[in-house]
């Protein structure tokens, strides 16, 4: 930016007014002087609000509210009759594998699972993985400002990290919510993303996910229980 271009000045001063000259906050009410924004107040003060609950407490439990919100939506509970029939389909499935292998059986029972209890016993296990993620953006985030910003701004760009990384770490957080509350919606069992997203050694299937699995496939739902009990003892084997 030219030393003497207004629009420069104008980068400058809103900078300043955003984060104000020690950075020690945002200041979203900034937004309202600036040419061509007619904001409401009250929307604004309801948007400062929303951020500062976000990214004063842990970023893991808005995407844990996130994804409860939508695995519980249209989640069911499971009735007694769905658990005997998963717990016959384990049984069985038991029998086969310990035929067909050597591996030792597993320390605890399988589980039948709502949706939301996928999601809270997941979610250890999610932490560990996506971390790194949410890190490396407000890592990126920071660099690509402190990349824009005049010189002269460095030092207030600088004292705003910290803020940065708070803004990143919440909509990360809300966005990783998302996907793991659609997730929820979809798997069948503990051994479908891939990667063992239980604590090691615990087997468990979704009935409300197992229904809509088999639709449309023509196969009684039991064959197809077993069929997914025996996967998941397998895998939870290994």
């Amino acid at each position: 930016m030219a030393e003497n271009d207004p629009n420069s000045e104008d980068f400058l001063q809103f900078l300043r007014r955003m984060l104000g000259e020690n950075a020690e906050g945002l200041d979203l009410s900034a937004l309202q002087g600036m040419e061509g924004l007619n904001l409401d107040p009250a929307m604004m003060q309801q948007m400062m609000q929303q951020m500062q609950q976000a990214m004063s407490g842990d970023p893991w439990e808005t995407t844990l509210r996130q994804a409860l919100h939508i695995a519980n939506r249209d989640g069911l509970g499971i009735d007694s009759g769905a658990r005997t029939s998963i717990a016959d389909a384990f049984a069985l499935a038991d029998l086969w594998v310990g035929e067909s292998t050597t591996i030792s059986e597993l320390a605890a029972p399988p589980r039948a699972l709502t949706r939301g209890e996928w999601v809270e016993q997941t979610l250890p296990v999610w932490k560990e993985v996506a971390a790194p993620v949410s890190t490396s953006i407000a890592d990126a985030l920071t660099t690509a400002l402190e990349g824009r910003t005049p010189e002269e701004m460095h030092g207030v760009v600088e004292g705003a990290g910290r803020l940065m990384r708070g803004i990143a770490g919440s909509v990360f957080a809300m966005q990783f919510g998302q996907v793991l509350g659609n997730l929820s919606l979809e798997v069948v069992s503990g051994g479908d993303v891939g990667i063992p997203v239980l604590s090691a050694g615990t087997a468990a299937v979704i009935p409300q996910n197992l229904a809509a699995f088999g639709e449309g496939l023509e196969i009684p739902e039991d064959q197809i229980a077993l069929y997914l009990a025996a996967r998941e003892l397998a895998y939870a084997r290994l």
